[in-house]
């Protein structure tokens, strides 16, 4: 998914601003790439606009296999990997070997 700044502030992100003023406490990333980077692994998405513009202070998860690479989603601000179910098909990281 490729999405202009202006669109991003104008159009999708007040939407997640407002849910956080409602009490939001989780936010949960997804399968696909955003700005070229999977979500769960975007620091733009996790921790630029997320955490620093919009003050979250809540934790991200991912959802059921969307973590590629964990070190690169903790290093851009994923709180919670939820791996897939299958103990024979691990991530290639060093985290996970």
């Amino acid at each position: 998914v490729e999405v202009e700044d202006r669109t991003q502030f104008e159009i999708y992100l007040p939407v997640f601003k407002a849910a956080f003023e409602a009490g939001a406490a989780a936010v949960m990333c997804s399968y696909n790439k955003v700005y070229g980077h999977y979500a769960c692994e975007n620091s733009k998405l996790l921790t630029t606009l997320l955490r620093e513009d919009l003050g979250f202070k809540g934790f991200v998860v991912s959802d059921w296999g969307a973590t590629h690479d964990a070190l690169r989603s903790s290093e851009a601000g994923l709180d919670i990997d939820m791996q897939k179910d299958d103990p024979n098909e691990r991530l290639p990281d060093s985290y996970h070997k």
